[in-house]
């Protein structure tokens, strides 16, 4: 019986396909080159932010906040100001240049720190509550990469940060009333003062007139934070010279400055008058003149008839 041509190319098919050497070839769109690694690089911040477009303008549309030596894939690098990036979780965005390296990150040994007190209220001494790392209502933790102090007296509790933005200093600030009375929250109360190299009050700036630069000057952007200065801080072994390296531990304290939202406008943000009843919550940011030689401040807030004192270091 004769075989139709259908039949014996179908035949010859089948035999190609059982061929030892055919059989151990995989095609080449099988093998798929892996996503080079890269590491994210932390020059004197604590946190690098993650923009959902690349040419990062402002305000930030920020989507992810990465932390210092944390793997990333590298997805398009055209050499420009930014490189487009994925997490380990998926997530996917830009990122500038200057917070990338492909060298993999030293492992940095933690400071041994007392163990801090729980939280309790602090005893004012003559109206003012000076924050010392392990006393007693006072707590520091982080909070999108700031590193925060935290004081409790009266049931009131008052948290701030000190960030330098390179052309201002940044200060956030959080108060929550757990008292039994109102109190009231006025941004003119809030002062920064520099203690050395100069003893000088750094002005405050209107937030109305920054708004206005906010597109040519990157506000929200932080090069540096400050953290207690060696004073402030009781350490257990290590070199008080390491103070930049700390890694807070704080008690189960909330972190009120996490609640406001960071990548709205700087005059949505501002830090405003606010009166608190019982149970009642607020925060909000404020803008200093810098001076690049500070080296230690003090941020006073008053609230209620308290003066929280809290001491900063830039290294």
């Amino acid at each position: 019986m004769s075989l139709s041509v259908m039949q014996l190319m179908f035949g010859a098919a089948l035999v190609l396909a059982s061929s030892p050497v055919l059989a151990n070839e995989k095609p080449a769109s099988s093998a798929v080159a892996p996503l080079p690694p890269a590491y994210v690089n932390c020059p004197g911040i604590s946190n690098v932010p993650m923009t959902s477009d690349a040419e990062q303008a402002l305000p930030l549309r920020q989507i992810a906040t990465l932390s210092c030596g944390q793997q990333v894939s590298v997805l398009a690098d055209y050499e420009g100001y930014t490189a487009h990036i994925r997490t380990s979780d998926g997530r996917e965005g830009y990122v500038a240049h200057m917070y990338l390296t492909t060298a993999t990150p030293a492992v940095q040994p933690e400071l041994e720190f007392d163990s801090p007190a729980p939280v309790s209220n602090a005893v004012p001494v003559s109206g003012i509550v000076r924050w010392t790392a392990g006393a007693r209502g006072c707590d520091q933790l982080t909070s999108r990469g700031r590193k925060v102090e935290s004081a409790t007296a009266n049931g009131l509790t008052v948290q701030v940060a000190l960030q330098d933005t390179g052309w201002k200093l940044h200060a956030s600030v959080a108060v929550s009333n757990g008292s039994d009375s109102q109190v009231f929250v006025l941004p003119r109360l809030v002062t920064l003062d520099e203690l050395t190299p100069s003893l000088r009050n750094l002005r405050e700036e209107n937030p109305a007139k920054l708004a206005r630069s906010e597109v040519n000057h990157q506000l929200m952007r932080t090069e540096s934070n400050a953290v207690p200065p060696p004073s402030a801080i009781v350490l257990r072994s290590r070199s008080a010279a390491q103070v930049s390296g700390v890694t807070y531990r704080g008690s189960s304290v909330d972190d009120y400055l996490g609640f406001n939202d960071e990548s709205a406008s700087v005059r949505a943000v501002a830090l405003k008058a606010a009166k608190l009843a019982p149970g009642e919550k607020t925060a909000g940011e404020l803008w200093f003149t810098r001076d690049p030689r500070a080296h230690e401040l003090s941020l006073r807030i008053s609230v209620g008839d308290l003066v929280y004192d809290f001491p900063f270091s830039f290294e």
